[in-house]
């Protein structure tokens, strides 16, 4: 847990931390082991079972299991409950069980009792969240789309009531990347599961694949050696900040909105003279293939845009999709998307960017695409509903999340009916899911119990941020389409920044062919 967001005696002078509405706390009505099931139990239409549940410093643990192979953990606390329930996603394609959410700094609220918080494996067993092996079965395939995170749902919330004896009087969801891809689910499938909803770095999964494959296959040579060096991107991403910086209007180092730079790599070119402090013409290919995205050979878009601007010291190191990020893509194209419709050779090399690849993966990941933009049940439920990017976010880039809030801004009635239950805040500098250039800390989780508790709809959450030289950065994120407006003084203070609400409703629909949004800006950028 950062110390940004830790508890009030080592928290940072100014902590992002948001204060949740008290509650009377709740004791539990039955001992621990009490709850372990010796036959199977059931929460409506989800078959469960409760293996073990034992005290454990302060909480009771319990570890179980949905039908088929759910298996989930709960963490009930014995004292400090507040009748909150929280549900955290899991990443890439799960098979593990996690015990944290993002942003980083809300887990702090999950420190002090008040929530009983669950995990769960996403209906599967897998040697890490890049293994696809279990996807040789169709309906382990269906838990993991969106099954398993329901049936943990249910039967997590059968389990609270047995202890408290009464059921959650809130329940929330976290999650980010595939987590956010579960979140997003949760909202259009399942939409009485939650009240609050936080969803983070969500675009289309299959569409995102390409985005891997696309990095990988130009990040490489031919013989498999990274065409980018630590040098190379540090290099350019100082290019990217020292050109597109004041666009904004804020002297800070950090891009707010990477749409509006057009940075050319070409500038950079190493000269005939030898000269070392540039880029060689591969790299100079390289980044500008980066930032435009997967593109067929007419041009068209397949995926709302590239790697951000700002984005550039991703693109090396264990992340970067030149590693980890094709084994990845390769896996959950060929074993879970087109298990029976590819060689048994393939390799992430082989695939083309065409339209109707794009097509194939869109058919066959259609019950594991969170994009569906009719979130009226969610709406009438009551559900709130928070999305947030990072803009400096290589692995899901900056424009899919926009693309989908066009599209549940165009489903749900415009701007003004969906900022009523859905808002989106995007981060400045901020990496996947977390970290960043600039690595803003944020807590999310607590502008949503208020939001859901005591009405309080998010204009503005807190952000702060340590820099590299050890400096305390505020700055306050705004809810979407408001931007910062820059009033003077020291750029580290929140004080020096008010809300700029735009003159006109901004059109954020990205023309590609897995966009859902009917009102879309006509210049692809880059």
């Amino acid at each position: 847990m950062s110390l940004l967001c830790s508890a009030p005696a080592n928290a940072a002078p100014t902590s992002p931390l948001i204060a949740l509405p008290e509650r009377t706390a709740q004791a539990p009505v039955v001992p621990c082991a009490a709850l372990v099931t010796p036959i199977t139990a059931r929460a409506g239409a989800i078959a469960y079972r409760v293996i073990s549940a034992r005290e454990q410093e302060a909480t009771c643990l319990v570890t179980g299991y949905a039908a088929p192979q759910t298996q989930f953990v709960l963490r009930l606390p014995l004292s400090g409950y507040r009748g909150r329930f929280l549900q955290g996603g899991c990443g890439g394609m799960c098979g593990v069980i996690g015990e944290t959410i993002v942003p980083p700094c809300s887990n702090a609220h999950l420190a002090d009792g008040g929530f009983a918080v669950a995990f769960d494996n996403g209906g599967h067993f897998g040697a890490g969240i890049g293994d696809a092996t279990w996807a040789s079965d169709p309906e382990l395939r269906m838990q993991f789309a969106h099954k398993a995170t329901h049936a943990t749902a249910s039967a997590a919330k059968a389990i609270v009531t047995h202890f408290y004896g009464k059921p959650p009087t809130a329940s929330y969801f976290v999650g980010c990347s595939g987590g956010g891809r579960e979140a997003l689910m949760e909202a259009q499938r399942y939409p009485d599961d939650f009240d609050g909803i936080v969803a983070g770095s969500s675009v289309s999964m299959p569409a995102a694949m390409q985005l891997f494959l696309w990095e990988a296959q130009h990040g490489l040579d031919a013989s498999g050696h990274e065409v980018f060096t630590t040098a190379a991107v540090t290099l350019l991403h100082h290019a990217v900040i020292d050109h597109c910086d004041a666009l904004d209007g804020i002297p800070d180092g950090q891009i707010d909105d990477p749409r509006r730079c057009d940075f050319d790599p070409a500038t950079l070119r190493c000269p005939d003279s030898g000269d070392s402090n540039c880029l060689t013409p591969p790299q100079v290919s390289a980044a500008r293939a980066y930032y435009q995205g997967p593109t067929a050979s007419d041009g068209t878009a397949l995926f709302p845009g590239g790697a951000p601007y700002g984005s550039e010291l991703g693109w090396v190191g264990a992340g970067a999709a030149t590693q980890t990020g094709k084994f990845a893509a390769e896996a959950f194209i060929a074993r879970l998307l087109l298990h029976d419709g590819l060689p048994d050779n393939f390799v992430w090399r082989d695939w083309r960017f065409t339209r109707a690849s794009l097509a194939r993966l869109l058919a066959a990941g259609a019950p594991f695409d969170a994009t569906d933009p009719d979130l009226t049940r969610f709406h009438a439920h009551g559900g709130k509903l928070i999305l947030w990017q990072g803009l400096a976010d290589n692995a899901a880039g900056a424009r899919g999340m926009l693309d989908y809030y066009q599209a549940v801004r165009d489903t749900m009635g415009g701007l003004a009916a969906t900022r009523a239950f859905a808002r989106l805040f995007l981060v400045p500098g901020g990496y996947h899911c977390q970290g960043g250039y600039v690595p803003y800390e944020e807590d999310l989780l607590g502008a949503m119990v208020q939001w859901v508790e005591q009405g309080r709809a998010p204009d503005a959450v807190p952000a702060i941020a340590r820099l590299a030289d050890g400096t305390l950065r505020e700055r306050p994120l705004y809810a979407y389409p408001t931007a910062t407006h820059y009033l003077g003084g020291d750029v580290n203070r929140a004080a020096s920044f008010a809300p700029a609400p735009p003159a006109s409703e901004p059109a954020d629909g990205f023309p590609w062919p897995g966009s859902h949004a009917r009102t879309t800006s006509q210049a692809k950028g880059r």
